[in-house]
């Protein structure tokens, strides 16, 4: 089926900028202390538009990254990534006292790669795909420092350890999505990366963060 160029540089660009506001969304929410139902609101809003955009075209699932073609070689560099800052924020953690195994340690190991794959999906494939897209030549080197700073800004109401945390784990991110195009280890170690940065570098439980007491 042929596309209209003009067609799908528009959408991109809308995509992108529906990204940014999901971002300024969460700065308001976060604001009111409303993380949770952010998240739930951002949850149901951005997979209905993946449910309503793969019906039209499934082929949009492998383009984006939800596929398990090329899983074992993506996963070599996430892993890498995920063990080595894993050893640095348990060693963090220990010289700061700050080591905390809640109860609910497995659930959380459960429930945030869900929203770590929704928000690499934000992030990798309307973010960064897109800008790579509408800037053929230069699109990596436009695409990788936007996503590092827009992915860090929308962590600016949490502090800015957090914005230095997830910016640099942007920078390992980025090329490993435009390398191998899957998103699911991507989104598996960055639920695991956050719980236990969470927990061992700012010494908060982030079930508390949002879900309250």
């Amino acid at each position: 089926m042929l596309t209209n160029p003009n067609s799908n540089r528009m959408r991109a660009w809308l995509e992108f900028g529906a990204v940014f506001l999901t971002g300024l969304l969460f700065w308001g929410f976060v604001h009111v202390g409303a993380k949770g139902l952010f998240i739930a609101v951002a949850s149901v809003s951005w997979m209905s538009y993946i449910v309503w955009r793969v019906r039209s075209d499934s082929s949009l699932l492998e383009k984006w990254g939800f596929h398990a073609k090329n899983l074992l070689p993506a996963f070599v560099w996430p892993t890498v990534i995920f063990v080595i800052g894993v050893v640095l924020m348990a060693g963090y953690g220990m010289a700061h006292g700050r080591i905390l195994w809640p109860s609910h340690l497995f659930v959380l190991l459960m429930l945030y790669p869900a929203w770590g794959i929704l928000q690499q999906f934000l992030v990798q494939a309307l973010g960064v795909a897109n800008l790579v897209a509408l800037f053929p030549g230069q699109g990596r080197m436009v695409a990788m420092p936007v996503g590092v700073l827009l992915f860090s800004l929308v962590h600016y109401p949490d502090g800015w350890v957090l914005m230095v945390a997830t910016g640099v784990m942007a920078c390992f991110f980025i090329p490993c999505y435009l390398r191998d195009r899957n998103l699911w280890p991507l989104g598996l170690y960055h639920g695991w990366l956050g719980t236990f940065f969470y927990l061992w570098v700012l010494g908060k439980d982030p079930w508390i963060e949002v879900f309250g007491k």
